[in-house]
């Protein structure tokens, strides 16, 4: 679903028009894609400031294996990269221009990202090791020109993007590996990130995130091994957990049952075990916090 839109734009530069016509050209695709896709949230211009620094991505994808980073790029002649990574634009038929690798600022804005949100959610643990894709997207009409070694991996034409990220995500669902993010963790990133976006004016200061809005911690799950949960009565790790009235641990060894403590890892209050498959969440209403509890083996 669509969570962000552009912000407004009014600029009288060419340049920055051309640039706005590739993000909503991408937006389109975006919108087209993923606007009836519920567990899939996309936000579009999104703007990050600190005290001394400040990043903006064109477009960032929330889904349950991570995040994906999307830049614009408008190219309405040819974009030549080499196979030492640098990017030249060429136009008037033989004239070129040296321009930045709009790779090396998309990793730049996801350096960036992981560290502003690891720190908005107290687990910088977890953002530094979330998956986290990045493309650049050229402009319909314009003409890439690949390295020797050939197509670069990341960069294609905008509307190959959304098609990229349903493969990326179908591969990882048919691999088995577990989701990242779940549903009210996903929203809880989008919501804090709109609370706090901070676009540029039309004279090019930071407009002011809206004093009104909060946004609350960001609680994401993280995996504690299954090593930390054992069999009270022999110590064994090789135990599942199982329902019968209640959940608990059923140890493979012994074969006898050890309750299991539903307190939330976070604020220490009550929470709940949720089943999703082979996995367990422990839920706490109170902070919303969703945290991976075991996975039955």
């Amino acid at each position: 679903m669509i969570f962000k839109e552009l912000d407004p734009f009014n600029s009288e530069d060419k340049f920055a028009r051309a640039g706005r016509a590739a993000e909503e050209k991408m937006a389109f695709y975006l919108k087209r894609y993923f606007d009836d896709v519920q567990e899939i949230l996309v936000l579009n211009g999104i703007r990050l400031q600190t005290d001394d620094d400040a990043a903006q991505v064109d477009h960032l994808i929330i889904h349950p294996h991570g995040l994906t980073i999307v830049e614009s790029k408008s190219v309405h002649g040819k974009v030549q990269i080499k196979d030492d990574g640098q990017w030249i634009r060429w136009f008037n038929g033989n004239q070129s221009k040296g321009i930045a690798s709009p790779i090396t600022q998309a990793r730049l804005q996801e350096k960036f990202f992981r560290k502003a949100l690891g720190r908005a959610s107290k687990n910088e643990a977890l953002f530094a090791s979330l998956p986290i894709d990045i493309f650049v997207a050229i402009s319909d009409d314009g003409v890439i020109l690949w390295p020797q070694s050939g197509p670069v991996s990341g960069v294609c034409k905008a509307d190959q993007v959304p098609d990229l990220i349903l493969a990326i995500n179908n591969n990882r669902k048919q691999s088995a590996e577990p989701e990242k993010l779940t549903d009210t963790n996903r929203r809880r990133i989008a919501e804090y990130l709109v609370a706090v976006n901070s676009p540029l004016r039309k004279d090019g200061a930071p407009a002011q995130a809206s004093p009104a809005v909060t946004p609350a911690p960001i609680a994401e799950p993280t995996t504690p091994p299954n090593t930390e949960h054992k069999c009270k009565h022999c110590g064994s790790s090789e135990i599942e957990i199982r329902y019968a009235y209640s959940y608990f641990f059923f140890c493979l060894k012994c074969e006898k049952n050890s309750p299991i403590k539903e307190a939330c890892v976070t604020c220490g209050g009550p929470a709940k075990l949720r089943k999703q498959k082979k996995d367990f969440f422990l839920e706490c209403e109170k902070c919303q916090s969703s945290v991976r509890y075991f996975t039955n083996p």
